[in-house]
């Protein structure tokens, strides 16, 4: 069960996140190297020769026994296919060297518009006017094209200013983008999805049109073998770019490469770029359907925008982000239209039985629906639609509010640090984060109150008193280090609480250390591989990757003195930090007994929250007694409070807790290592903030030694599983603390 959920529903969905940073990063690498002078013609024909020879024996050795006849209709259909996909890489590298990969990315959003268009040119839409559906698809079109219109022709203000030199490649050219040379970008990246749009058509055959799959859609229904379609595919393109590449491109010199950014590009795409995403996007669309391959469209709008301020130096100008926005709802209003079709018509079939229109009517659930349905499409009758919300419920809400989580917490430091460069305290910050949490908490242990609770005794409040001291003390801890380090190094200290509930674990005797056990050995060694990857972070920084900016791109915050930290502070911050997860790990153990005792997790949430407050409320009042520093301005500061006091106390808590009580621990602390990823780019873009080696290679340790904890922690729970006594398994009564099934601890202070 475990397996099958794995290969159907995580590999999938890891996968495809991973095709959009893999193309992303194609686009950005490629306009690096055209920037340091690379022919986009011979970028072109060598990563299609590159693809071709890595798919050449991949295609023998996975080939599929019991495939039918190959026909030479079907390699003229491929071979068309090389033409229009040829001339839309013609068009779309093109686009990129004149604009940037953000316009790329965004653009990339109106294929399902323009797929809608030309069915029904050649009548393979039909279209209802009294039709919700239809008339989803026509507004989902308008808005996506208007949209597109608004990111082309409309720049506005700047928000993230472009560096006088790249960041991080170092380029010799200004990367700016005069306003001709981005709308002729733009042009050309709406001609390279028309020209993919026109490749989706060719595809279509007698069967039911898809209007949202990749270019094999229907050559794959005739040859079911994705490794030889995708390779002949290549082929194709390699035959028809070589002669328009060397007679574009005459100059042999440009054929020579040299060991720098542009053969790095181009061998990225070769064995990345096209094998990589092509070979991935037909096996998904095998397994899960063209829907859950195109829901991930828009998530490269956002991490092109990144990767562009981060790595080219581009400016993001506020017309990008407006347009890209319309584009992505006029792409979900079109593929949400095409999904109700599909259910419609296979309800019409009798494959769905008596489907409910209140389950896919709204919009704005849209990305949820598309994955649940698009996952469960081979049940049948009421099970099928059963499973589809059980599946939506029990796995693609819970891994999209932890990423939420893990987002929220990240721009919350990133927030409390630039609100203290801009002068606000953090005793400020502290109390009234937990005093605005305190009435938003109140209202939801009486609306979702649970029966049957055991009496509410004094002993557990003042266990949960004790719990809201230590979490007040370490929220101390965390603040005042970031306010010495930065919010990265926040989030990759956070990794060592798995460690150190270990730690904590064998010293209260909570847990049997057998040391002959791979288990107990992974734990030791994920442990001393964390503290040991924490180390490295604190002492050693290294060189600069990603240089710091002279203000902050986006908040223009006034530089702190020194515009990079002293080493000192940072230690100092490190300790901090580490003493705040320590302290973490501690309360976990006493919300172990709490929640035992008394299983009613919002009321702990509220009492744990108001003890903080309580406690926090004369400390903070004596420390900072300045009174003009509880004034707070309509500036970053009065941002940072309420994004604190309500996404950060109160969402993050309750979907921890929620999370916890639906997946367990183990499922919700594989999400931390993501937040260093994220707060690393958020400190660069907002903060401008420098990135050093010691902490990316730090941060790579400690997620390993962060890993190994939980990875011998999921194997204990499937032996206990196995042996079917996984609430008596440990000796003499004693629980593992880490333990889903037998500690439910909850991440209430984050």
């Amino acid at each position: 069960m475990a397996g099958s959920c794995w290969y159907k529903d995580v590999l999938p969905f890891s996968a495809m996140v991973a095709v959009e940073c893999t193309n992303v990063g194609l686009n950005t690498l490629f306009k690096a190297a055209t920037l340091k002078g690379l022919s986009f013609y011979v970028f072109i024909l060598y990563s299609y020769a590159i693809a071709t020879l890595l798919l050449l024996p991949l295609a023998f050795i996975f080939r599929r026994p019991g495939l039918p006849t190959f026909k030479l209709s079907l390699l003229y259909r491929i071979f068309l296919l090389g033409v229009l996909g040829f001339s839309g890489q013609l068009c779309g590298y093109k686009g990129i060297e004149y604009s940037s990969p953000t316009l790329a990315s965004a653009m990339g959003n109106l294929t399902p518009a323009f797929t809608f268009i030309f069915a029904v040119i050649f009548r393979m839409e039909n279209l209802a006017l009294r039709s919700s559906i239809t008339q989803a698809k026509i507004v989902g079109t308008i808005v996506s094209i208007s949209g597109a219109l608004i990111v082309v022709f409309y720049k506005g203000p700047t928000i993230i200013s472009a560096a006088s030199q790249s960041p991080s490649l170092s380029f010799h050219f200004s990367l700016g983008s005069s306003q001709t040379d981005w709308i002729i970008g733009g042009l050309l990246l709406a001609a390279e999805y028309l020209l993919i749009s026109i490749w989706y058509i060719v595809q279509v055959t007698n069967a039911k049109f898809e209007l949202y799959g990749i270019s094999q859609t229907q050559v794959m229904k005739i040859y079911p073998s994705e490794l030889t379609v995708v390779f002949l595919y290549k082929l194709c393109a390699t035959i028809i770019s070589a002669p328009v590449c060397l007679i574009a491109e005459g100059n042999s010199s440009d054929w020579r490469l040299r060991p720098d950014i542009a053969l790095v590009s181009i061998i990225f795409t070769g064995l990345f770029g096209l094998p990589f995403t092509t070979v991935v996007r037909t096996w998904g669309l095998h397994l899960k359907g063209p829907v859950y391959v195109s829901i991930f469209k828009p998530l490269s709008i956002a991490i092109a925008a990144a990767m562009g301020v981060i790595f080219l130096g581009d400016a993001l100008c506020l017309g990008s982000i407006i347009g890209a926005i319309i584009i992505s709802v006029g792409f979900y209003a079109v593929v949400w239209a095409k999904v109700k079709e599909e259910l419609s018509e296979d309800h019409c079939n009798g494959s769905l039985g008596s489907s409910s229109d209140e389950d896919h009517g709204y919009l704005i659930p849209t990305l949820f629906l598309l994955w649940g349905i698009s996952s469960s499409r081979n049940h049948q009758g009421k099970e099928r639609e059963m499973a589809a919300g059980s599946y939506y419920y029990k796995d693609v809400l819970p891994f999209s509010a932890m990423v939420a989580a893990e987002c929220t917490n990240v721009g919350l430091n990133t927030l409390f640090k630039a609100a203290t460069l801009r002068g606000l305290s953090y005793y400020v910050f502290i109390f009234y984060s937990s005093a605005i949490a305190t009435p938003l908490l109140l209202p939801l242990p009486f609306i979702f109150r649970q029966r049957g609770l055991p009496t509410f005794k004094l002993s557990l409040l003042y266990r949960i008193f004790l719990l809201g001291v230590i979490g007040f003390v370490a929220q101390l801890c965390s603040y005042k280090g970031i306010e010495y380090s930065s919010p990265t190094l926040a989030s990759a200290i956070s990794n060592l609480i798995p460690a150190f509930t270990f730690i904590l674990a064998v010293i209260f005797r909570m847990e049997i250390l057998a040391l002959r056990s791979s288990i107990t050995q992974a734990k030791i060694m994920g442990t001393i591989v964390s503290i040991s990857g924490a180390l490295v972070v604190l002492f050693y920084k290294g060189p600069t990757i990603i240089s710091a900016s002279s203000q902050s791109p986006s908040l223009s915050l006034p530089s702190p003195p020194g515009s990079s930290q002293a080493n000192w502070d940072w230690v100092i911050g490190g300790l901090l930090l580490t003493a705040e997860y320590l302290l973490l790990s501690i309360c976990y153990i006493v919300q172990t007994q709490v929640i035992k005792i008394y299983p009613a997790e919002l009321i702990i949430v509220l009492l744990n929250n108001v003890c903080a407050t309580i406690v926090s409320a004369p400390v903070c009042l004596i420390a900072e007694g300045n009174l003009s520093a509880w004034r707070l301005r309509p500036d970053i500061t009065l941002v940072a409070v309420i994004y604190s006091g309500i996404f950060g106390s109160f969402f993050s808590s309750v979907v921890h807790i929620w999370g916890l009580h639906l997946k367990g621990p183990v499922y919700i602390s594989n999400f931390k290592p993501l937040s260093i990823a994220i707060a690393a780019a958020m400190s660069v873009i907002f903060l401008g903030d420098a990135l050093y080696l010691g902490s990316v290679i730090g941060a790579i340790i400690l997620s390993f030694g962060f890993y190994a904890v939980i990875w011998a922690k999921a194997k204990e729970e499937l032996s206990e599983d196995k042996c079917y006594s996984s609430l008596e398994s440990s000796p003499d009564g004693k629980t593992p603390l880490l333990d889903s099934n037998k500690v439910e601890s909850i991440h209430i202070i984050e």
